[in-house]
């Protein structure tokens, strides 16, 4: 029902219909996870986004979308209040849902958005929105009849996993800086977390990650985390495309007006195959 085959990556425990287009889900987030984590109790943007995630194609499921069916993201999106967790207990979540903009083809959901609210004992931790796009396994082979499904390409350094705020290789996405602020991205198609089960195209998990990754790196903050981030996908990153990540900080003057307290703003993170952009990630981190 959310698209993973490892029972530890389901993070969605409960889901009730509360109205018409609102729904309720819990959650929880485990104490310590093999990739996601926060070291200073804050919450992790990425888990959070993967729990959205979980919950557009839940909730799309519940709303009658075959399981056979294929998901496209367009974009993406989470914001978090500065609240600290309790390491000592799993993080147990409530999610208000709200279902928008749907479209129908032949009565069954082609598109939609969903609005989500994170809460935590009754109070508001975070908030996100997400769109997807739906099709048939059809209209998906025909979609990707053309492209060309490769492994990735093998080879090239791995930036030092203590920069970018992991302790094994395993979990690092990008190649050395290859120019500044740009830093190659590395898919390795066995890691458990982004191909639970196999894929034809790199995930838009997989490219969040790398951007915050690339984000630490630019800023020298390997513990660095997005307080809120906007994720736009262009275009599908093909496993064998040489794709890049390139960050655009603020200067100082820009940073001094348009940042907000807690947070430093604002950042943008273009994945690139070439000249082509495949995701445009905005986004701000926690100073």
């Amino acid at each position: 029902m959310v698209h993973k085959l490892s029972l530890s990556e389901v993070f969605l425990t409960d889901f009730v219909q509360t109205g018409p287009q609102r729904f309720a889900a819990g959650a929880q987030w485990p104490r310590w996870h093999v990739f996601y984590g926060s070291s200073d109790g804050l919450p992790d943007s990425a888990l959070m986004a993967e729990t959205l995630r979980q919950s557009v194609i839940l909730l799309a499921h519940r709303s009658g979308v075959p399981l056979d069916y294929k998901f496209l993201m367009p974009r993406i999106g989470v914001s978090m209040e500065e609240v600290k967790l309790d390491p000592s207990i799993p993080t147990q979540l409530s999610l208000e849902l709200e279902l928008r903009d749907v479209k129908l083809s032949a009565g069954t959901p082609a598109a939609l958005t969903v609005d989500a609210t994170f809460m935590v004992g009754g109070e508001t931790i975070g908030r996100g929105s997400a769109g997807a796009r739906i099709v048939t396994p059809a209209g998906y082979e025909r979609f990707r009849r053309s492209a060309v499904v490769e492994q990735p390409q093998s080879g090239g350094a791995l930036l030092e996993a203590s920069v970018v705020g992991h302790s094994t290789a395993r979990n690092v996405m990008l190649g050395e800086e290859v120019r500044p602020s740009v830093w190659p991205l590395r898919v390795d198609t066995s890691h458990p977390i982004f191909f639970d089960h196999p894929l034809d195209h790199v995930p838009g998990m997989l490219l969040i990650e790398a951007a915050r990754q690339a984000v630490r790196a630019a800023i020298g903050r390997p513990d660095a985390d997005f307080s809120r981030f906007e994720a736009e996908f262009v275009k599908i990153a093909e496993l064998a495309d040489p794709v890049e990540l390139a960050v655009t900080l603020p200067d100082a003057g820009e940073r001094e007006a348009t940042a907000e307290p807690g947070r430093r703003d604002p950042l943008q993170v273009r994945v690139l195959n070439g000249d082509e952009v495949l995701m445009i990630l905005q986004a701000a981190v926690w100073n």
